[in-house]
């Protein structure tokens, strides 16, 4: 067990610089619902059913399809048919694509009223779906949820975004050396990535409704691997200007960065749990990498608690925690092939979700999925069927997937 205390070393933040790509965001339009093209296995009888109600106004029998088409793929309900009850009743207006949406209970208590604005017709009754999700099962829609993920289809490595359902690609980083290691960041509106445009690696940030970048320190020396805090507020990435390279925390708004690791290998792949008080890494000291924990101080001062947690497995690297903090995904080694498994935290068996090559796992919002990579292809796996299904193919040689939290 290894103490360390808490150093605080200011790190000079780049101002708004490159407009790269400005508006991103506005352009990710007309997504596809993640149930579109998956084959799934009968619905829980369990589930709870919901009614479409009538959708007024001049795109109102529009909203109502589209409506029914979000639901149903969200695999979250059964939707009721003519004479059949319905716990809940989803209702309301759309004009020129804007929509006003109302949620029921059987009783007929309204649970909610919502106004969505967006562009886009099939934009906001996304993000009512994700609403209507939300307030029923406690958990986060997918229909608005975004992937950021690393492909060489344009000859370079650069940082792509896509939907949950693999639909509407686009391309994030135009780096002329390449760029790896996206993080988005928990609102979906920030991404940071590794840039080796000056020659070794730094992370920068991009801002994908305002189209501006930086970079996160000035200070000399190598930063790469970040994964945001989750509330957005802070980085945790590896930095090596004080010599090896250590996990920092740097406070996105005060300009410091925290040393929080004590590590004599080479620390990679942090990942904060949920609460925001831990952070799991990897990191080989020699004879494969593995997992540790380090507590994140909470104030000036404060001394940091690193530890190993041991998984049943020499190599293992990639962690991500799950959105209820309850268990570690990661990649290790199956019969000389990557493979990806989840261990409970923080004690419990370790279990292989899928072997031959498959790395690089990343939790949905909503715990209930995972996507990773194999021989370059995406994949999302449901962890409740076990079935899986290819998000994108043919996509040049994809990695480093990272579903927003």
């Amino acid at each position: 067990m290894n103490t360390r205390a808490l150093c605080l070393i200011a790190a000079l933040m780049a101002c708004p610089g490159t407009r790269a790509e400005a508006g991103i965001l506005g352009k990710l339009r007309g997504w596809v619902g993640l149930g579109e093209k998956t084959v799934t296995a009968e619905p829980k009888k369990n589930m709870p059913r919901i009614r479409i109600g009538p959708f007024s106004g001049g795109t109102g029998t529009s909203a109502q399809e589209a409506l029914r088409k979000e639901l149903v793929g969200s695999r979250e309900f059964l939707v009721a048919g003519a004479g059949e009850k319905a716990e809940f009743t989803v209702e309301g207006s759309s004009i020129g694509g804007r929509v006003t949406g109302r949620l029921r209970d059987a009783g007929g208590k309204e649970l909610f009223q919502r106004s969505y604005a967006a562009p886009g017709l099939d934009d906001n009754l996304k993000a009512f779906t994700d609403d209507v999700i939300f307030t029923v099962t406690g958990r986060p829609g997918l229909a608005t949820s975004r992937i950021v993920f690393v492909s060489d289809r344009s000859g370079r490595r650069q940082v792509y975004i896509c939907d949950a359902g693999g639909g509407e690609v686009h391309q994030v980083t135009h780096d002329r050396h390449g760029a790896v290691s996206p993080s988005l960041s928990p609102d979906s509106s920030m991404v940071a990535f590794t840039s080796y445009r000056s020659g070794f690696p730094v992370i920068r940030l991009l801002d994908l409704n305002l189209g501006w970048e930086r970079g996160v320190t000035d200070t000399p020396g190598s930063s790469f691997g970040s994964a945001f805090s989750p509330d957005g507020t802070h980085l945790a990435a590896m930095m090596s200007f004080i010599g090896n390279p250590e996990i920092f925390v740097s406070d996105l708004g005060s300009n410091t960065a925290a040393c929080i690791s004590d590590s004599v290998g080479a620390p990679a792949s942090p990942s904060w749990h949920p609460e925001g008080r831990q952070i799991v890494f990897s990191d080989d000291t020699g004879g494969g990498p593995k997992l540790y924990i380090v507590e994140v101080p909470q104030k000036e001062g404060q001394s940091s608690r690193l530890f190993r947690w041991r998984t049943g497995y020499h190599y293992c690297t990639d962690p991500e925690w799950s959105p209820d903090g309850r268990s570690i995904a990661f990649t290790t080694r199956k019969e000389g092939e990557w493979a990806v498994a989840i261990k409970p935290w923080p004690g419990g068996s370790a279990r292989i979700i899928q072997a031959g090559g498959a790395q690089h796992p990343s939790w949905s919002p909503n715990g209930r999925l995972i996507t990773y990579v194999q021989h370059g292809e995406l994949f999302v796996h449901d962890l409740r069927s076990g079935s899986r299904r290819s998000l994108l193919r043919g996509f040049g040689r994809v990695s480093e997937p990272r579903w927003m939290r």
